[in-house]
């Protein structure tokens, strides 16, 4: 019987909070950890290199680096559960974004064990503008953010067996995870209750974006363009049973685009061409 817990931590070009990220991870685990995988996919800045620095230091050993070409976080969502998750009762899937309150992940292990019919626990925003409105989305909700979650291993199992993949492409990764894990990956996009639990002292916080940096202004830009393309995929997505989503998203990022602009008049300028950008750019992989 596998025990413990693994992490998998994301990360797209981010070298500029990668090792703190790392840091608190290592900080808030126990002996109970068994690996620590840190996924660089399609990195062209100082991240890896940065990772690697952090692995010479680790005197656990349990840190280790995984490089995809392919700059897609469902490609790395994917390929950590098909090919990395194995020997551990829980995984923790993290952005590489966020720091960790204290002792996270030994209390989020014990408290999604203890739970016999979750499938999963989420991490709570202890910071943000909106951190009200996402503490409440998990507690009423049984919503997932991609910034700190646990799913156990008996539903990586489940997502397997049925074949479940996260489309290439996708825009609102939270959202499907979500639903997947609310429904046992089943057909209905009706969340059953109870397979989401938390606890109320653990989760993650971030440095706000400002647009008076203008180091944040792409991050944001990105940001709102990945939501809005993510909502007008979830309509197509949403008349689909899990095991039917596509491999990627181009076919269905090509009606997103026929939509537009049979119905511009209803969409803002600012989201024709966020959408549309974001579209083109990821044709072009």
């Amino acid at each position: 019987m596998c025990e413990g817990y693994s992490i998998v931590m994301f990360a797209h070009n981010e070298e500029k909070n990668i090792k703190k990220s790392i840091t608190s991870v290592l900080s808030n685990v126990d002996d109970k950890l068994n690996q620590f995988t840190v996924i660089a996919n399609g990195c062209n800045d100082s991240t890896v290199s940065i990772v690697k620095h952090l692995i010479d230091l680790d005197c656990s050993n349990k840190l280790i680096l995984v490089e995809l070409e392919v700059g897609d976080k469902c490609n790395a969502w994917n390929s950590y559960v098909y090919k990395l998750a194995q020997g551990s009762e829980i995984y923790f899937f993290l952005d590489a974004d966020v720091r960790f309150t204290k002792n996270v992940f030994p209390k989020m292990h014990s408290k999604l064990m203890q739970e016999e019919n979750m499938n999963a626990i989420a991490g709570l925003p202890f910071s943000g503008r909106n951190m009200s409105q996402y503490k409440s989305m998990v507690e009423n909700k049984s919503c997932l953010f991609g910034n700190c979650y646990g799913l156990k291993a008996n539903f990586i199992e489940l997502v397997i067996k049925k074949g479940f993949k996260l489309p290439i492409g996708l825009g609102w990764i939270d959202s499907a995870i979500t639903k997947v894990v609310n429904t046992d990956v089943g057909d209905t996009i009706q969340p059953k209750k109870g397979k989401v639990t938390f606890d109320d002292t653990c989760g993650y916080e971030f440095d706000s974006l400002s647009l008076f940096h203008k180091d944040d202004w792409q991050l944001y830009v990105n940001r709102i363009a990945r939501y809005r393309l993510g909502k007008m995929q979830e309509t197509h997505l949403d008349r689909l049973a899990f095991t039917e989503w596509p491999d990627t998203l181009h076919e269905i990022n090509e009606i997103v685009l026929s939509e537009i602009k049979a119905n511009s008049p209803w969409y803002s300028f600012l989201e024709r061409k966020l959408v549309v950008d974001r579209i083109h750019r990821f044709a072009m992989k």
